[in-house]
C-alpha cells in the first residue's frame, strides 16, 4: 500500500473517531441528537432520545 493511501485512510479514520467521540461526549452531557426542536413529548422518537421526559 502506498503512503498516500495510508494517509487518506488515517484521515478518514480520525474524522470517524472524532464524530463518535463527540456523540459520546454529548450523550454524557445530557444533550441529544434528535431533531424534535426541544419538545420531545411530541417527537415519535422520544423514547430513543437522550432526554428524559416527564409524564
Amino acid at each position: 500500500m502506498e503512503w498516500i493511501s495510508i494517509l487518506i485512510i488515517a484521515v478518514i479514520a480520525a474524522a470517524f473517531a472524532a464524530v463518535v467521540a463527540r456523540l459520546i461526549i454529548n450523550k454524557k452531557k445530557g444533550k441529544h441528537i434528535c431533531s424534535c426542536g426541544g419538545s420531545c413529548g411530541s417527537c415519535p422518537m422520544s423514547d430513543a432520545c437522550g432526554a428524559k421526559t416527564k409524564k
